[in-house]
């Protein structure tokens, strides 16, 4: 089988793209991640660009020169002495034959023009100047990488490109990147598509050095979102060997193509009988721990992002819902937890009532068969306007109001000061009204309770603001012990005594529902009918 080689280029290609840029450690605890992951090239950054690049590139250099097994480290560096020696100086603390020297120089005519001024036009002098500095550090031992960029744009340089790639490999560079560096390439270009170009440079440094050991490696941007698809081709109808990419597809405008789905697509189609047989040494169970570290620190990730995104084993459907509660491989091209990632569900507006009654029961609740489709519904009815789906706290806010034994409790206040409490008390009318001679309304309310409930205490008692000035809503919170079990309760009201109320009522709400509706309760109501 083919290996295909993956070249990680995160931290350079992906924090040129604006606002992705990471902090020292940050980067640090990258290289980490990405060991972990098992991609073969770390591309640590472009040690000149300044000296806070050059101190990242030699501490990830540093740190891996301490572990046993670890990838190689690449730092890029234009075709220019100066910056090659900062390169290698950066690469210093590893093993020359772990490290690898990238050099780059622009191809595509418009792109040599803009970028080389009057030094594009001595065309035998570039290829001069890429002989030496590449035998350079091939005579220091470094590995090295050239990349005539834009190579997929080269146009009518396609003579002069094949003079620069064996000039390169002649002078010592064994890996040869060929990059689709604005993202244009599409293979209705026919002939003129780059990985036919690949092929036909490969053939040529094959024939006219035969003694020299080539790897050919792709590097695609995403601008018409076909960076997966030249990658694929390119290792499939093309010579590569090698993927540059970055994880989440991070990088210049938008983006590289994205190491998680090249890893995916190799492991699920490289050994279909139309490609020959290849893999990745890819530990891809880490794939969505890296990928949410990308997200967290470089750039946001879409919910509904392939491979890794939080959308991607999560599910709605109450068709779908249903058939993976059987099968957890159904609606999955591939099982989630090759990728780190677990079946999930989201309820919301579409979802069916098995859905709910697996989310209460999970919680410790019932619902039973002939209940689930009433108590589905008044979810949904509960959270009318949430489209957009409930969370399984919320979902479970509106079952405990179902379950409520409380219901309906509504205040008055009558002309002698005197407060009437209304409620519905397991489906009977209620009307408590509450004498100013109290202690406080809360201890009238609790005394009602306890001749309807049964005796228990109120462990705690606080109430805040919600927000400042004299018109803030208070908060209250309650705590009551009920034969050694604790239940909270919280309510909300421009009154604080009727904030305190609610919060009572709640946590007499939840302490009923914990005995008359938990799994526990289920059981023994069954044994009783048996």
């Amino acid at each position: 089988m083919k290996h295909i080689q993956l070249f990680d280029t995160t931290l350079r290609d992906g924090q040129q793209c604006p606002g992705a840029g990471m902090s020292h450690q940050h980067n640090l605890h990258y290289a980490s991640m990405a060991a972990r992951v098992g991609i073969d090239i770390l591309e640590a950054g472009f040690p000149s660009a300044s000296q806070e690049d050059f101190r990242i590139v030699n501490d990830i250099a540093k740190q891996y020169s301490r572990l046993t097994s670890a990838p190689k480290v690449a730092a890029l560096a234009q075709l220019k002495e100066a910056q090659l020696i900062q390169t290698m100086e950066a690469l210093a603390p590893l093993d020359p034959s772990q490290a690898r020297v990238h050099l780059y120089l622009p191809v595509a005519p418009d792109l040599m023009s803009a970028s080389l001024g009057r030094y594009a036009e001595n065309k035998p002098q570039i290829i001069s100047d890429c002989q030496q500095l590449i035998h350079m550090a091939h005579q220091q031992g470094f590995e090295v990488e050239f990349s005539p960029e834009a190579y997929s744009q080269m146009a009518e340089n396609f003579d002069f490109v094949s003079e620069l790639i064996l000039a390169a490999v002649e002078a010592g560079a064994s890996i040869i990147n060929c990059p689709d560096t604005i993202g244009k390439a599409c293979y209705w270009q026919g002939e003129h598509y780059f990985v036919n170009h690949m092929q036909q440079h490969a053939n040529m440094v094959k024939t006219q050095l035969p003694h020299h050991q080539v790897t050919w490696s792709v590097h695609c941007h995403n601008d018409f979102g076909m960076a997966l698809d030249n990658s694929l081709r390119a290792i499939t109808q093309g010579p590569a060997t090698q993927v540059e990419g970055c994880f989440n597809g991070v990088g210049e405008r938008a983006g590289n193509v994205a190491l998680e789905q090249c890893i995916m697509a190799i492991k699920t189609f490289g050994q279909c009988d139309e490609v020959e047989a290849m893999y990745t040494q890819a530990n891809s169970q880490y794939i969505k721990a890296i990928s949410d570290f990308v997200a967290q620190h470089m750039l946001a990730r879409q919910a509904h992002w392939p491979i890794a995104g939080d959308n991607v084993a999560k599910h709605s459907s109450g068709g779908h819902t249903n058939a993976i509660l059987k099968n957890s491989h159904i609606y999955q091209p591939f099982a989630p937890d090759e990728v780190g990632q677990k079946v999930s569900f989201a309820f919301g507006p579409l979802s069916g009532s098995n859905h709910a009654k697996k989310i209460i029961e999970d919680h410790g609740y019932r619902c039973l068969t002939e209940e689930k489709s009433t108590i589905t519904q008044y979810i949904k009815n509960h959270h009318s306007n949430r489209r957009k789906g409930l969370t399984d706290d919320e979902l479970m806010a509106a079952y405990f109001s179902y379950r409520a034994a409380i219901k309906s409790v509504c205040y008055s206040y009558q002309t002698n000061g005197q407060l009437v409490v209304s409620s519905c008390l397991f489906g009977n009318d209620k009307h408590w009204t509450l004498e100013t001679n109290e202690a406080t309304y809360l201890a009238a309310v609790k005394r009602q309770l306890e001749q309807e409930l049964g005796k228990f205490s109120i462990q705690s008692y606080q109430s805040e603001s919600t927000t400042s000035g004299i018109d803030s809503p208070a908060k209250a919170e309650i705590v009551i012990k009920v034969s050694g079990q604790q239940y909270e309760g919280t309510a909300t009201h421009q009154d604080i005594q009727l904030a305190a109320i609610a919060a009572l009522i709640n946590a007499c709400n939840r302490w009923q529902i914990d005995s008359h509706y938990t799994h526990t309760r289920r059981f023994e109501i069954k044994e009783q009918q048996q």
